[in-house]
């Protein structure tokens, strides 16, 4: 049998799904999150470089700096954004 690449055509499949509306409000709490969760990611990722341009040592960018990459885990940030550990929330989105 041959793999997909070796075939001359890829051939797909298009499903319509229609869910509940209780299924349709799971799927947008979890859209939400991971987009509330990329978004802050890289508010941190900017701002961790922008702290790490300056070079001072002063105590409270280093603090800071500290802060940043501990909230930079997914599981930190569920800690301190307290909606985040909300039950419909797919621990994998």
């Amino acid at each position: 049998m041959k793999s997909m690449a070796q075939l001359e055509y890829h051939y797909g499949l298009k499903v319509r799904i229609y869910p509940s509306d209780y299924r349709k409000q799971i799927i947008k709490v979890n859209s939400d999150a991971s987009r509330f969760v990329y978004n802050e990611m890289v508010a941190i990722g900017k701002e961790l470089w922008q702290l790490n341009r300056i070079k001072l040592s002063i105590d409270t960018v280093q603090n800071r700096i500290q802060q940043l990459k501990l909230r930079q885990n997914a599981k930190q940030m569920s800690n301190h954004f307290q909606f985040l550990e909300d039950k419909r929330i797919d621990s994998l989105a």
